[in-house]
């Protein structure tokens, strides 16, 4: 991996050991589109121009795409220089034609398209629909290739919605629109047929996971399956009939539908919020598989009491609806609802537990290469101090911490789910090492998910002062005044040479890893 370097839009950024070229990218603060980091989502695809980017790079991606040049840069670890660009988007979508149309109830309707070119999709997957004008959304699949023939999705109609109004009031059967996918891992997979599933949707989130059941059943799958579905009112709890139906030919099937704003309810239908529903007798969910699609607020308290109800943060799929706007942080809210708990606060022996189980972790995360880079310039020990802070705070009840909330603590950090997930499974070692019995490890790692919102993000945020969000600083080119040493490739810097200067972390990278091209003004100089 020594020398080997990323060529993208004009500037050279430097492979470190371990990453990947988009993890080389981001160090380097190139502007490049990412989220899932795993080579789920495929936002961050990007065109080979010149080089190989190695094996795995194009994992999932259609055979058209791979052979024009198409690869994940999360995926991708080349052993040579690589050159690289945006891709051509006319190559990364193909045509559907528009082959029936169907209301499903006033306000969700059914679109079922023929694509031009084979496209190989699953159930709950998603495609990104593009109009001509180049309006953009993501629509969950609910079709199942091996029965249903066509890719069909379920648009719910939103009243002065750019897109969901134009599809289901102006697009006509025989017309044709744009496609990027299938994209996405909420899905079945045939290996967990004999776990029990549990499927929690809002609104048109039902999509997806009638797909999901449909694809379980059709593939023999022997646990049980407990599928809740809410919505505000009897308009948005479609398909109804045909689930009950499924019900009634699979005894493993149980279908809950339920309304949250409607005082007269239909026959068989129940009040309450999805959420409410779903874990009201206290479900033991360790081995079980949890899907989670609709809107976020559910899907993320969805996934806090899943957390809580103990099933594993790796058998847990999300599809939360995605807003416009950015998501505004509720830590406020959240750490308020947080109650004290004395048991767990007992057994971490009011303090010197914490703080041994937060020293053993923080001892293993500073030299994990995928953590360590996150504490750049924070000592262990504040590290350690901080987290004791906080944690001692919402443990014991006393509400003396005055530090960061969580949000303003990593508004800056890019943090993916996957890389959350990661973290989780450390610390959930370290209190298992300390003799921890489940259920209270259960409760601690509900806290931290409760926050996930708050911490996951695909691009650094500034910080929220008094309900507005700051503006961040961007990386500052300047000249070394004084002998020093590259923060991202650890190389010797000497006077004189230009680099990249991250207020927000007190990083310094040299040219090679910062991606800086030349320019004609002389930047200004600074002393590390």
């Amino acid at each position: 991996m020594a020398g080997v370097r990323v060529f993208f839009e004009g500037s050279a950024y430097s492979v470190g050991e371990g990453e990947s070229v988009l993890e080389t990218l981001i160090r380097g603060g190139a502007n490049v589109t990412f989220s899932c980091r795993k080579g789920t989502c495929q936002s961050c695809m990007l065109e080979t121009v010149r080089g190989e980017p190695g094996e795995g790079a194009a994992k999932g991606l259609r055979s058209a795409l791979v052979d024009a040049g198409m690869f994940l840069p999360c995926c991708a670890h080349p052993t040579r220089d690589l050159e690289v660009r945006r891709p051509d988007p006319a190559k990364l979508f193909t045509r559907l034609q528009l082959a029936e149309k169907e209301w499903l109830s006033p306000s969700v309707c059914r679109l079922s398209f023929e694509p031009e070119t084979n496209l190989d999709w699953k159930a709950g997957q998603f495609v990104n629909l593009r109009r001509s004008d180049g309006v953009v959304r993501s629509y969950s699949i609910a079709s199942i290739p091996e029965e249903d023939y066509f890719l069909t999705v379920h648009v719910k109609r939103i009243e002065g919605g750019v897109m969901s109004t134009w599809l289901c009031d102006e697009l006509e059967v025989g017309d044709a629109i744009d496609a990027q996918g299938p994209i996405g891992s909420c899905y079945y997979d045939p290996a967990d047929s004999a776990k029990n599933l549990l499927l929690l949707c809002t609104g048109s989130g039902l999509s997806p996971l009638y797909g999901i059941v449909r694809d379980a059943l059709r593939q023999g799958h022997t646990g049980e399956i407990h599928l809740f579905h809410a919505s505000k009112t009897a308009d948005g709890l479609y398909l109804r009939d045909e689930l009950r139906a499924l019900a009634r030919e699979h005894a493993q099937l149980r279908y809950t539908a339920s309304l949250t704003q409607q005082a007269d309810l239909p026959e068989g239908v129940v009040e309450g919020r999805v959420v409410a529903r779903a874990f009201e007798r206290g479900p033991d969910l360790a081995g079980w598989m949890v899907y989670l699609c609709g809107i976020p607020e559910m899907v993320y308290e969805g996934r806090h009491q899943a957390v809580l109800a103990g099933a594993a943060r790796a058998d847990i799929r999300a599809d939360p609806f995605e807003y416009a706007h950015p998501y505004q942080p509720d830590d406020s809210r959240k750490l308020a609802q947080i109650a004290p708990d004395p048991e767990l606060w007992e057994a971490l022996e009011r303090g010197p537990g914490l703080m041994r189980i937060l020293t053993s972790f923080y001892d293993a995360a500073f030299v994990d290469p995928r953590l360590a880079p996150f504490f750049h310039r924070v000592t262990k020990q504040r590290a350690i101090e901080q987290q004791y802070a906080f944690l001692a705070d919402l443990f014991s009840g006393r509400r003396a911490y005055f530090g960061l909330r969580p949000f303003n603590a990593h508004h800056w950090m890019i943090i993916s789910d996957e890389l959350f997930d990661y973290r989780e499974a450390a610390m959930e070692a370290v209190l298992r090492a300390y003799g921890l019995s489940e259920p209270l490890i259960r409760r601690w790692a509900a806290v931290h998910e409760l926050f996930r919102r708050e911490i996951v993000k695909s691009s650094a945020r500034g910080m929220i002062i008094a309900g507005v969000e700051q503006a961040m600083a961007p990386p500052e080119r300047v000249v070394v005044e004084l002998p020093c040493v590259c923060d991202g490739c650890e190389a010797e810097m000497n006077v004189g040479e230009t680099a990249r200067y991250h207020a927000h972390g007190g990083q310094l990278f040299c040219e090679a890893c910062a991606g800086v091209p030349s320019r004609s003004r002389p930047p200004p100089s600074i002393s590390p």
